[in-house]
């Protein structure tokens, strides 16, 4: 065995960020760097005597160099055409990516700016959901003509679908019932969608309304981009109507037209794109069952009880109850020459 124990995850010491990252950056004098949320990646908080910043460490193996290379280039092509977001922060190298050799490995460092203003809530702002909705139309529009040289994984149904099954099965290997269940919506998704010809572009991939701060004057500042990639734009809107229904089906309610109505605003929709929200908002859940019990190495298991696919499955057979039956009956609405002429 080696003098130091093997680890999966690590958590970089706020002192050594101080003393053997940060001084590669002009930020001027450091007032505190804080540890601000573990999840996909480490975050943390640095203010200096003149801003605040965000400080992303990457978990090993959750993003390759290239995955980074290509979200990087979509913040800088994002601020080059006037698109609030928290973009990267140049080194004085003038690089904004570079490695720091954690124990389990390998692990990438981004500094970026702080989105100003504060969280979003919808539950006593519902016209929140139009300024939101406007403003993912606009990040929808301005990446119509991005281009990376750096490969980046797809947000299509391996990515969505087949890869969140394979790591869901072994954990519901006890409740036989759920996991049919599961396998049976995945099937009557995936064929569902394959049918609809539908808009693709790129896809922030984590529209659910929380990644993004506001200011009183509603403007919007987006961030986390950790979750984009190439993929149906329908997917993308899909989020922040699953995001409200899992607030509340009253909230919901509320705001899914709100933001409707501001996204179409800007930037239309056809009609293909419309029907296929209810199945990505069902195929969210399932990648996000896939994200926690994909994970659980490293966040750990004890959250992935009967109580948590309990919720689960039945925040599924209710959408489904509410709104696949009807969605299917308008797919198969489409005659065969109306869908070859739409390809």
């Amino acid at each position: 065995m080696s003098n130091r124990f093997p680890v999966t995850h690590s958590i970089p010491s706020t002192k050594a960020i101080l003393s053997e990252i940060m001084p590669a950056y002009d930020v001027g004098r450091i007032v505190s760097c804080k540890l601000w949320s573990r999840s996909l990646n480490e975050t943390y908080q640095v203010q200096t005597e003149e801003a605040r910043y965000i400080l992303r460490i990457y978990r090993t193996s959750w993003r390759t160099r290239s995955d980074i290379q290509y979200e990087l280039d979509v913040l800088r092509h994002l601020t080059c055409k006037k698109i609030r977001v928290a973009s990267p922060v140049l080194r004085r190298d003038g690089s904004v990516l570079h490695a720091i050799p954690a124990p389990e490995g390998e692990r990438y460092v981004v500094l970026f700016t702080y989105a100003p203003g504060k969280d979003l809530a919808y539950n006593n702002n519902h016209m929140l959901a139009y300024h939101y909705g406007q403003a993912v139309a606009r990040i929808h529009a301005a990446m119509d003509d991005f281009s990376s040289q750096y490969d980046r994984f797809a947000l299509d149904l391996k990515h969505l679908i087949d890869t969140p099954l394979k790591v869901i099965e072994p954990i519901l290997s006890s409740r036989e019932v759920d996991w049919e269940y599961l396998l049976q919506l995945a099937d009557k998704l995936r064929s569902m969608v394959r049918v609809l010809p539908l808009q693709q572009g790129f896809c922030h991939g984590d529209f659910h309304g929380w990644n993004a701060h506001v200011t009183e004057d509603k403007i919007i500042t987006f961030f986390d981009f950790d979750c984009c990639g190439w993929g149906w734009q329908a997917y993308d809107i899909a989020v922040f109507r699953w995001g409200r229904r899992l607030e509340s089906k009253e909230i919901e309610v509320a705001c899914w037209p709100q933001f409707l109505k501001g996204y179409t605003a800007l930037r239309a929709l056809k009609a293909n794109d419309l029907k296929a929200i209810p199945l990505f908002v069902a195929i969210r859940h399932i990648w996000l069952l896939g994200l926690h019990t994909g994970n659980a190495h490293d966040w750990g298991f004890a959250f992935l009880g009967d109580a948590y696919f309990d919720r689960a499955i039945k925040f599924l057979k209710g959408w489904e109850t509410e709104f696949l039956s009807e969605t299917k009956i308008e797919i198969e609405k489409f005659s065969s020459e109306e869908i070859k002429k739409n390809h």
